[in-house]
């Protein structure tokens, strides 16, 4: 119990570093380094590492870690990139998504409202629900093509979107949006599915650039 403990003190501490810019895209992480950073062995650190490198935030170089490689302009082009694909599988999935996948979709809304109105919201816990969301709407597409690429995708701007959930007014609006975007998908209206899908990342776009890359780059 004790192991795990710490482990999870190392990986948060090291988490908030990464997210709050102290460790830069592309910096090598040495566990030695790390570990007299925190008071720590190696072990933990290590295991702390491998962990993160699962989430995205980090990725292994030889045999070490640097902190996953990205650039202002990969994040915007990466944008660029999502923004179309996202709204034509919200039309995709106002067209084809089953009972099924509607009532989940329903689920993580509920869940991303659930958190949002927490007195501290997890930033890490909001950005995994509201990547469970998007990939629930690809899902619901039925493209498979579209839903590996948007997956990939979120992955290279996991950082960036874990940033996003920091914001107390960007949180209520990332869960307002999403809910539009739900119900136009549950109302069976392609149209309306993608114009909200897409205002929605537009958005997002606009605050990463005016919010999150100033501060992370």
């Amino acid at each position: 119990m004790e192991s795990k403990l710490l482990v999870n003190r190392v990986y948060e501490e090291l988490l908030n570093a990464i997210i709050q810019g102290r460790f830069r895209p592309g910096e090598a992480l040495r566990e030695d380094r790390i570990a007299s950073m925190l008071g720590a062995s190696r072990t933990p650190v290590r295991e702390a590492l491998a962990r993160l490198e699962r989430e995205g935030f980090v990725v292994k170089d030889g045999r070490s870690y640097i902190v996953t490689p990205i650039t202002k302009d990969d994040v915007v082009q990466l944008y660029e990139e999502r923004i179309p694909l996202e709204a034509m599988a919200a039309r995709l999935a106002a067209i084809r998504a089953t009972d099924s996948q509607l009532i989940r979709m329903s689920n993580a809304i509920d869940m991303i409202k659930a958190e949002v109105m927490q007195p501290n919201p997890n930033p890490v816990k909001l950005a995994e629900l509201n990547g469970e969301f998007h990939e629930l709407v690809a899902e619901a597409s039925g493209n498979k093509f579209i839903a590996t690429t948007l997956k990939q995708i979120r992955l290279k701007l996991k950082i960036v979107r874990v940033n996003i959930f920091t914001s107390y007014s960007r949180r209520l609006e990332e869960a307002k949006e999403h809910g539009d975007v739900y119900e136009a998908i549950k109302s069976r209206n392609p149209e309306a599915a993608f114009v909200k899908m897409l205002n929605h990342e537009q958005n997002v776009l606009e605050y990463v650039k005016s919010s999150v890359l100033p501060y992370y780059f």
